[in-house]
């Protein structure tokens, strides 16, 4: 899996969002520690070339509720865990990351009854992932 990025970093309010590596992004709190549900606290849009818009990929299936995990200023890393279609025309996705998470929650609970402040949302920078394991390769035609 291939990445470019097109946007380095992208902050909301308490939550920093960078991409950090090939299919995956830092979330970072920039003040007191966040709380994000295990369970699609971080989901993936995809361009959809055909509409011009973004959407939101197929999230994998949740397992039982887990406790919320907690994000200070040192981040976690969070992978792209999405499912995406075979690989449009153009040999890549652009992905962005939305990020839900809750303020003042209660510590070792999960994330619907940790009684969080207040509950916020952020899109995160856009990225390009090029995967071509389901795709037919690109291929450049030969110079003579």
């Amino acid at each position: 899996m291939w990445i470019l990025f097109w946007g380095f970093t992208v902050m909301a309010g308490d939550v920093e969002i960078a991409v950090s590596g090939p299919g995956e992004v830092l979330a970072r709190a920039t003040g007191e520690a966040v709380h994000i549900p295990a369970c699609r606290g971080v989901l993936w849009d995809r361009f959809n070339q055909e509409t011009g818009e973004f959407e939101l990929a197929q999230a994998p299936v949740c397992a039982g509720m887990k406790d919320a995990i907690r994000v200070d200023d040192k981040g976690r890393k969070f992978a792209v865990d999405a499912a995406l279609p075979a690989l449009p025309d153009v040999g890549f996705h652009i992905l962005r990351p939305v990020v839900v998470y809750g303020t003042k929650c209660a510590e070792k609970a999960p994330f619907p009854l940790s009684k969080c402040g207040d509950i916020h949302v952020v899109r995160g920078p856009q990225m390009v992932v090029r995967n071509r394991g389901a795709a037919v390769p690109l291929e450049t035609p030969e110079t003579p």
